[in-house]
């Protein structure tokens, strides 16, 4: 297996251990290198960990940070992950960080959204995670009609059309996942432990997280809270 879990009881413990551990990340790969380049997931279950996160003492000037996946919509919208970021994270001691969305016309077509997103592609160092409840990581949905190629293509950046969720996506491919230095996965909630137990247990395309969790390229911390 490629991960290693750490539990917590209460939510904000966890977020707290996570966010420690996330900068110290940071700080790891700036002793190395001028400048780390960080990749964060949407939705609504990060607002905590990207609250506290902004609040750290960071060296945020040399943090370029990046999506793992974005829903097609305009970056005002209240579904935009861009503006998840930009709201509860590019604030505080973070405002000094640079952010780049994947992209900035959400009413350019889908080839071109694709194409600009891998022409101006930063690999992360760094990304960390969410799990939905039907076991999708990224927007690397089970259902979705291009999930085998989003698993086995070595493109960064991939189109994914959710059948059970709302929006067409852009989304980290698992090659671009794999690629990362160091992931981290955050999740709550005993239904998702159920989830992601069973994907512990092998690969499995039905969890697409499965394929982060016995990767052989790269390591996942696991930050779990009741």
């Amino acid at each position: 297996m490629a991960f290693q879990m750490h539990e917590f009881s209460d939510i904000e413990e966890c977020n707290k251990a996570l966010v420690n551990t996330f900068v110290k990340s940071i700080e790891q790969n700036l002793s190395t290198q001028e400048n780390v380049n960080l990749a964060f997931s949407g939705g609504k279950s990060p607002i905590l960990f990207l609250e506290m996160l902004s609040k750290e003492n960071c060296s945020w000037e040399k943090c370029n940070i990046s999506l793992v996946d974005e829903r097609i919509v305009d970056l005002n919208n209240e579904d935009s992950n861009a503006k998840l970021i930009k709201t509860y994270f590019l604030q505080n001691l973070a405002k000094k960080a640079h952010f780049k969305p994947f992209f900035e016309d959400a009413n350019l077509s889908l080839d071109e959204l694709v194409k600009n997103a891998n022409t101006f592609y930063k690999q992360p160092n760094i990304a960390i995670l969410g799990m939905g409840a039907d076991g999708h990581t990224a927007s690397l949905f089970p259902e979705a009609d291009e999930i085998n190629f989003a698993l086995t293509t070595d493109q960064n950046i991939v189109l994914t059309t959710p059948k059970n969720a709302p929006y067409k996506r852009l989304s980290m491919s698992l090659s671009a996942l794999e690629k990362c230095n160091k992931l981290f996965l955050s999740i709550a909630t005993d239904e998702k432990r159920i989830i992601f137990d069973e994907a512990a247990k092998g690969l499995n395309p039905k969890f697409p997280i499965s394929y982060i969790l016995h990767s052989k390229k790269v390591m996942c911390d696991v930050y779990f809270s009741k």
